[in-house]
């Protein structure tokens, strides 16, 4: 790991942290319980357009990276094998 990588997946994960933690204080912000509580339940269905996004971007990348290149040379790139790498790209092919 790069320490650009090590940086960037930092920044990332303080994006996240951000986030919920004004998510977290929106939902603070409700004083019904009941209001609150259907409130929370939908920020929570809103989670997995979040993973759709990162994996199709992750999808894209991917891609990017099979351009003139065989799954094996991308999976030794990336350090999977190339179920994994096909796997990658058939999420993408799904959009």
């Amino acid at each position: 790991m790069t320490d650009t990588h090590t940086a960037t997946l930092a920044r990332i994960q303080q994006h996240i942290t951000d986030a919920a933690a004004a998510i977290t204080a929106e939902l603070d912000s409700v004083e019904d319980p009941v209001a609150r509580q259907a409130l929370a339940a939908e920020a929570q269905a809103l989670l997995p357009e979040l993973q759709r996004a990162v994996k199709a971007h992750r999808s894209a990348t991917v891609a990017e990276l099979k351009q003139g290149r065989t799954l094996a040379q991308v999976a030794e790139m990336i350090g999977g094998t190339t179920s994994l790498v096909d796997q990658i790209l058939k999420v993408g092919a799904k959009k």
